[in-house]
């Protein structure tokens, strides 16, 4: 059994993906929620009907982009609370109502005060949901198969943005106010598939087992993951409930405090950095002032439009090579370090091009800025709009994992507004020289996870923990018994299987 599970550790059921997939539609909610604004705010109809006769005005841009942002710093906090009192299931249904409504409010939009709350609304929704499902699927997948499975979340977000860039281009084909308002109306049938399917959704065995109900959690373990045979399974499954155990009893409570005590503390900072530098990477404003880039390249009309949908192609492709030949085949040390510092290079380049080509009167320039604009897509979906959020999942133990995260992706949101706010101003004020922030940025990123991330990659959420200090339950051949407040519930085999020990040496 053994030497089967580790020789076919890439396997999946086909139940694991579908369930993947339904979980991972928060991502493309995410991405088109994120992605539209950008095509919207670049329609001349939406500038006339935003800004006046004057077609442009920097302070109300600024809100209208970075407003989803601040109900997106609400949104995490929200989550953080949620996941652990109502469930990573319901918590996905949650936010996919709100997503709903933020959508309704933006496409009826009748001034920028409206439209502003809409975006707020949207993402407080992205805010719920996107933090919730990387935890939701680390916890569902078995470790050999994690970076994959959370990977389908990354995916799904650069499949959301690519198709907000490419309704955004239809859009303006239209005519009047429709050329925006039917865009922003495409917000909505993704929220609601997504808030659909999670009717059909499994609890987290984790977060059922932290719950006591034990029972449920080995049903769920083993609906997802008989094709690994039992005792693999039940393996796990003690493990897992040995260790939340365990943490139980070193602690009264999951506290928020906990977070910046000596023994958590890295874990925060590593995570709180590894979702920033989504956003101080450069991808954040990128991805949302791309159009102001591209008018700075001599390019315009429609045209602008057309580009950035191509931009959300090159993000795809990388997306799809990271999830089938770098997440689980790389370490997670190799992806983020080699990423961090691919696209200081990558930023440099584009810097030099727009410096010297600020304009369209040398064309070839411009044609070389823009690619290095898609080179910066591709780089960004290929090292790490995956493996972010599988580091993130996986540092914080069970009790902490949903505050952890949610703290983390709070800061991040704080991060994205008076990033997205500042970006307005700073295009405008001092152009290609803005770009030298995130140079820096991932530069220095690059070197903290070369000093202080440890590699998770084929470990199970309990081990992981043994990777920063934590105690950790030992392997054993002895019964655990599981008490819950009623009776004794179950009992688990907890005999030595090495079905990953090979993979682990790797």
């Amino acid at each position: 059994m053994a030497t089967k599970v580790a020789a076919g550790h890439r396997g999946n059921s086909t139940r694991s993906i579908l369930i993947g997939l339904s979980i991972s539609l928060a991502g493309f909610v995410n991405g088109i929620d994120t992605g539209i604004i950008a095509s919207t705010i670049a329609q001349d109809t939406f500038k006339s009907y935003m800004y006046g006769p004057a077609m442009e005005n920097v302070a109300l841009k600024g809100g209208i982009v970075s407003g989803y942002y601040a109900g997106y710093a609400f949104g995490s906090g929200g989550a953080a609370y949620c996941m652990d009192k109502i469930s990573r299931r319901w918590t996905l249904l949650f936010g996919a109502v709100v997503s709903v409504l933020g959508a309704v409010l933006q496409t009826a939009a009748q001034n920028p005060a409206m439209m502003i709350v809409g975006r707020a609304l949207s993402g407080f929704s992205s805010g719920m949901v996107y933090p919730t499902a990387p935890v939701y699927l680390a916890e569902l997948s078995p470790p050999e198969n994690r970076g994959f499975l959370v990977g389908l979340k990354g995916l799904m977000n650069t499949l959301g943005f690519f198709a907000a860039g490419w309704v955004g281009y239809a859009g303006s084909f239209a005519v009047g106010e429709l050329q925006w308002r039917i865009p922003l109306a495409t917000q909505i049938p993704p929220a609601l598939l997504l808030a659909f399917m999670t009717i059909f959704l499994p609890y987290s065995p984790r977060w059922l087992a932290s719950k006591e109900r034990y029972d449920e959690a080995k049903k769920v373990m083993y609906l997802l993951h008989a094709h690994r045979g039992a005792e693999v399974i039940e393996k796990e499954f003690s493990e897992m409930c040995g260790q939340i155990q365990l943490e139980a009893n070193n602690k009264n409570a999951a506290k928020f405090s906990s977070l910046f005590t000596r023994r958590y503390i890295r874990r925060t900072l590593l995570a709180c950095l590894t979702v920033n530098m989504m956003k101080l990477s450069g991808s954040n404003v990128i991805q949302n002032y791309q159009s102001i880039m591209y008018n700075n390249l001599g390019y315009e009309g429609q045209t602008v439009l057309l580009i950035g949908a191509l931009y959300g192609f090159m993000a795809v492709i990388g997306q799809i090579i990271n999830v089938f030949f770098v997440a689980d085949h790389w370490t997670r040390r190799t992806t983020v370090i080699s990423g961090s510092y691919a696209l200081a290079i990558i930023l440099s380049v584009l810097t030099a091009l727009s410096k010297s080509f600020p304009d369209d009167s040398n064309p070839s320039g411009s044609r070389a800025g823009v690619a290095f604009i898609f080179m910066f897509a591709f780089a960004y979906s290929f090292y790490f709009n995956s493996v972010n959020w599988v580091l993130v999942a996986e540092i914080f133990p069970l009790d902490l994992r949903g505050v952890g995260v949610g703290f983390s992706v709070f800061t991040q949101a704080t991060t994205a507004i008076w990033l997205s706010y500042a970006a307005s101003f700073a295009f405008d004020a001092i152009k290609w020289k803005f770009y030298f922030v995130f140079i820096t940025c991932n530069l220095c990123a690059g070197t903290i996870y070369y000093f202080f991330l440890p590699e998770t990659r084929f470990l199970t959420l309990e081990e992981i923990a043994s990777k920063f200090g934590d105690e950790v339950v030992p392997h054993s051949t002895k019964q655990l018994e599981l008490t819950a407040p009623e009776d004794n519930i179950a009992k688990v085999d907890t005999s030595e299987v090495d079905y990953i020990e090979n993979s682990r040496k790797q």
